[in-house]
């Protein structure tokens, strides 16, 4: 009897350090519910000329691409849409694409497809051009998701 007693009492911890190595399931249908509804968000406020609202959505050392360079720093992008959202050609239609999550939650990247509408630099003419995104986001401790990296490659459409 004392046997059998030590045997189940050694598969009950084997059991329960079984189940505290598993890691923590992630909810991924919450979290992506959550970064499509920032998207959204931001580029609502992008297609309403609102800087604040566009760059609500970065980390404070966010890293963002366009096809004029690297801008880094929240404070560095929010000087970027202040100019950018500027110009009354903007205009962007946006379709989010796949968000892949890692495995402890904690990061997780999206792709979009996208056209944008804006007045060329150089010409001085109205341009639309079409490009996918990549966005690499964060949780952070209070649950919420922030924007840390942000590329975005784009081709003139005529």
């Amino acid at each position: 009897m004392r046997k059998i007693l030590i045997l189940a009492a050694s598969l009950v911890l084997a059991a329960c350090q079984q189940q505290a190595a598993a890691p923590a399931k992630v909810d991924t249908a919450a979290a992506t519910d959550s970064i499509g509804k920032l998207e959204s968000a931001q580029i609502a406020a992008i297609n309403s000329r609102d800087p604040a609202g566009a760059t609500a959505v970065y980390g404070d050392n966010a890293a963002f691409i366009t096809n004029s360079g690297l801008t880094n720093g929240k404070d560095a992008i929010a000087t970027f849409f202040k100019g950018f959202l500027t110009d009354p050609n903007v205009k962007i239609d946006y379709t989010s694409g796949a968000k892949m999550f890692s495995d402890d939650g904690t990061l997780a990247y999206s792709t979009a497809t996208y056209t944008e509408s804006y007045t060329d630099p150089a010409t001085k003419k109205p341009i639309t051009v079409k490009g996918s995104n990549l966005s690499v986001w964060r949780k952070q401790a209070d649950g919420s998701w922030k924007l840390v990296g942000d590329s975005n490659a784009d081709s003139p459409t005529g």
